[in-house]
């Protein structure tokens, strides 16, 4: 088996017997059926191959020799998820939509590569407990916000909201096949923070930013 790197802007996943790829500059899944016995990818961006197949995807441009320098960032295995209480704090739910608002707008002006860009981070102002009333202002705001998204524009604006109060979490980008299907989620170490564990355990991370 030789070892390779997914080439920049190319990320791979193992789904059962099939290899999933996602071109973040292309904004675009693909697949390759059948070849989970062939290529082994991991998360933090390595992959190993048979020679044959590792000399196809090094010309496809999909992966470039050698182990990767530094390894790419990869999400702890998800095993608890964040159900706050409803916000009963119109002043919390009011700021939260604006941050949710101007990021919304940021996120329909932007292509996918610079959406997962790095994202500045405030400094924390209190403790720990604050994550929760955080989250649930932003629940709370999300029905009344013009333009609501799905789960790639909510992941977005509740990263933006998290880092403006200094919480670094974890963009995660999972895949499933047959059908193909391709999901996204915020998580804070183990724990999923704008979606159900069930759910987000039936995807296999392909992404982290």
């Amino acid at each position: 088996m030789a070892d390779l790197t997914c080439a920049p802007g190319i990320h791979m996943a193992r789904v059962g017997p099939d290899i999933v790829l996602l071109d973040t500059a292309a904004d675009r899944y693909s697949a390759l059926p059948d070849l989970g016995e062939e290529i082994d990818p991991a998360p933090d961006g390595s992959v190993q191959a048979s020679s044959a197949i590792a000399e196809a995807l090094i010309a496809l441009g999909l992966a470039v020799p050698g182990r990767p320098t530094p390894p790419r960032r990869a999400a702890r295995p998800p095993r608890r998820e964040l159900v706050p209480e409803p916000s009963r704090e119109p002043t919390a739910i009011v700021r939260a939509a604006a941050i949710l608002v101007a990021s919304g707008l940021r996120f329909r002006r932007s292509t996918l590569p610079t959406l997962l860009g790095p994202v500045a981070h405030g400094i924390p102002t209190e403790a720990g407990e604050r994550l929760e009333p955080l989250v649930a202002a932003a629940r709370a705001a999300w029905p009344w916000i013009p333009l609501e998204g799905e789960c790639l524009q909510r992941s977005f604006q509740l990263r933006s909201l998290l880092a403006r109060h200094g919480w670094p979490v974890d963009w995660v980008f999972g895949v499933r096949t047959w059908p193909f299907a391709a999901h996204c989620w915020i998580q804070l170490e183990d724990r999923v923070l704008n979606d159900s564990l069930d759910r987000v355990l039936r995807y296999t991370p392909i992404l982290t930013v």
